[in-house]
């Protein structure tokens, strides 16, 4: 009878094992496009793109290079947003940087239980910020994707 325990419940744990390696390797790649999704929805609202169309107007650099992190004022941190190297966000105006190298627009995200709260500012490298007034919130829609949510 311990046997048959002993049997069933290895078997159980490598099944188990088996199905959590593959879903977590699965979900490394749509999280950091869903990263960019967000990216891309927030640079779409009118704070920010404002921001990215003053920068090009003042005859900065294009692309506009957009820095993003999440605060964690309980923490006392501010950490990037995109782990790899180089984030694959951007386009023709913007392209997402980890670090600044002159000025830029920087996003800060904090998480609220659906989304984030967002603020967007024009900073230099040596301008980041603990401190902020939310700006807007984007939640995760139900089908995928992002939304601004207006109040």
């Amino acid at each position: 009878m311990n046997r048959l325990a002993l049997t069933t419940t290895l078997g159980l744990a490598i099944v188990g094992c088996a199905h959590t390696a593959p879903t977590a390797q699965v979900q490394e790649l749509p999280q950091e496009d869903a990263k960019c999704a967000l990216v891309r929805t927030l640079l779409s609202e009118p704070g920010p793109s404002q921001h990215i169309a003053e920068l090009i107007s003042e005859g900065r650099e294009q692309p506009v290079s957009v820095a993003v992190f999440v605060r964690r004022p309980e923490e006392g941190m501010l950490e990037r947003f995109f782990v790899g190297d180089s984030p694959d966000c951007g386009g023709d105006e913007f392209h997402v940087v980890r670090q600044l190298q002159r000025q830029g627009l920087v996003l800060y995200l904090q998480e609220t239980p659906d989304g984030y709260a967002y603020d967007a500012r024009r900073a230099g490298p040596e301008e980041l910020s603990m401190n902020g007034t939310p700006q807007g919130v984007i939640r995760r829609k139900a089908e995928g994707g992002w939304a601004a949510v207006s109040d």
